[in-house]
């Protein structure tokens, strides 16, 4: 039984990403910001929905916090996109998106097909939180 080559391995894992990596984390980034970005853009367009779902959430000053979503969401969603201030953008994106999950996903509460109903999108947001945190690894910009 050979063992394998420690040394070559490593200089595989640090050498620089081959144009074909490159694409698919520019593809994968760019979905993420792309989410983030129409999530924003439609709460402006159907904003009296978006604020009765921020008022059923009980939060304080609904119409604040719903122009601070769409604040953060387009800038950071824009962010992302762009290739710039990755790490502040995924950071702030998985923050408010985690603490919305718990907020308006709380399947804890519920029973039966109801908590069924609330633990699939709670779920989602922990894998785009999960996302936002590999996306806030990779090199700022453009190659």
């Amino acid at each position: 039984m050979t063992t394998p080559d420690l040394d070559l391995i490593h200089t595989r894992a640090a050498a620089p990403a081959d144009g074909f990596d490159r694409t698919v984390r520019t593809a994968g980034r760019v979905l993420v910001g792309v989410l983030f970005l129409w999530a924003g853009i439609d709460k402006v367009q159907g904003w009296q929905g978006a604020l009765q779902e921020v008022v059923a959430g009980g939060l304080p000053a609904p119409t604040l916090m719903l122009a601070l979503t769409v604040l953060l969401q387009v800038a950071g969603g824009a962010a992302i996109v762009a290739g710039r201030l990755l790490k502040p953008a995924c950071w702030a994106l998985a923050g408010f998106t985690a603490l919305a999950t718990v907020l308006y996903h709380g399947f804890w509460h519920a029973t039966g097909a109801a908590r069924h109903a609330e633990l699939i999108p709670f779920m989602e947001h922990v894998c785009i939180v999960g996302g936002l945190l590999v996306v806030s690894t990779l090199e700022p910009g453009r190659r």
